[in-house]
């Protein structure tokens, strides 16, 4: 019962659909690139607030500074890893680079993002789009 709520209300997979295994590691590579990214900048700010308060003592201080210091060497690992896992592979003759290239992981987080969160890609500015799209003159009714 719970599987049919969580399925029901997933539209990312479908189900009617078969997959290749490019395309299984591919999102694979995207999930753990945006999860490990997320998590990377949630430490950043969680120790940064940590670091505020721990009110100039050393024994609060060295911790939240590595851990801030390696919060941002794994965010550099993961952008590093993004662009050198491709060339690597070629090099090694595995021809990775249809699925791994950073273009290729980038279009795949921006897939994923418009399935799970909407397609917000463009603003609409028109007079038309919500509300009237016109000010009053004097700003009286504001």
């Amino acid at each position: 019962m719970f599987f049919d709520v969580v399925f029901a209300t997933t539209s990312a997979i479908d189900p009617s659909q078969t997959y290749a295994l490019d395309d299984i590691i591919r999102v694979g590579i995207a999930l753990v690139v945006l999860v490990s990214g997320f998590l990377s900048v949630i430490f950043i700010l969680w120790w940064g607030v940590m670091l505020i308060l721990s009110g100039g003592k050393d024994e609060k201080v060295k911790p939240a500074i590595n851990s801030i210091r390696y919060a941002v060497v794994g965010l550099i690992v993961i952008i590093l890893s993004i662009f050198v896992a491709p060339k690597v592979g070629d090099l090694l003759g595995l021809n990775v680079s249809t699925y791994v290239s950073p273009k290729v992981v980038f279009a795949t987080i921006q897939d994923l993002s418009s399935k799970f969160f909407g397609n917000k890609d463009t603003i609409d500015l028109s007079p038309g789009s919500s509300g009237n799209g016109t000010l009053p003159a004097d700003f009286s009714n504001l």
